[in-house]
């Protein structure tokens, strides 16, 4: 499931998603919400106006689609902070021993 590849002259654990994982490391978010928020405003526009038809109700899902995408992005982010937090508790409390 997970991978140890080299990035960076760095070997890392990768659970395949190097996209992602950039994402998650970087934290720029600003090319995905331009994506995301122009692509959510014409979805949104879609179900206005084809209200009660297929391709309104299509939009509406598209449009929860990414709000999911974007929960996913933030649920990402804080365990990304929680294991930084467990890291450096991990490597303070070994510092203390010594």
């Amino acid at each position: 499931m997970f991978d140890v590849v080299e990035r960076d002259g760095k070997k890392v654990v990768s659970a395949g998603y190097p996209a992602v994982e950039r994402l998650i490391d970087t934290e720029d978010f600003t090319e995905i919400n331009e994506a995301f928020g122009k692509a959510y405003e014409e979805l949104e526009e879609i179900a206005r106006k084809k209200r009660g038809l297929k391709k309104g109700r299509d939009a509406k899902k598209a449009a929860r689609a990414i709000e999911n995408v974007m929960a996913l992005f933030k649920e990402l982010l804080e365990i990304k902070y929680k294991i930084q937090e467990m890291v450096g508790d991990a490597s303070s409390k070994g510092r203390k021993r010594q």
